[in-house]
């Protein structure tokens, strides 16, 4: 069973991600800040991160960087889930080495792409 790592602090998001990946079978793991996320990552080594960026303690910008640095963790898709959405901001994402990137709020026909894309 593929795993998916969701990072995110807010409890109505979490309930609504896990969920709807669960339904479509796939094996989900929640933490709510940056720190956790990157232990459990390490642990588990998910198929797919699904991140926020505003996170209490390590932003997900340095959890994703965290992340890449790391041979048993860099070639995760980490796809950013963010209310975030200035130019500048999706731009940081990719390049510490994001793959996509979808704003809240988001329906579930997003995530649904986001799992076909990338599991």
């Amino acid at each position: 069973m593929k795993k998916i790592l969701v990072v995110e602090d807010e409890k109505n998001i979490i309930l609504s991600l896990e969920m709807f990946i669960k339904k479509k079978g796939f094996e989900v793991h929640v933490v709510k800040n940056g720190v956790d996320a990157v232990k459990l990552a390490q642990e588990i080594i998910p198929d797919l991160i699904l991140l926020d960026i505003v996170l209490p303690g390590m932003n997900g910008y340095l959890v994703c960087e965290a992340l890449k640095d790391e041979d048993e963790t860099k070639e995760i898709p980490i796809v950013f889930i963010s209310a975030k959405s200035q130019e500048e901001d999706i731009k940081k994402a990719y390049d510490c080495g994001g793959v996509d990137y979808v704003i809240k709020p988001f329906n579930h026909s997003e995530i649904q792409e986001i799992l076909n894309k990338y599991l």
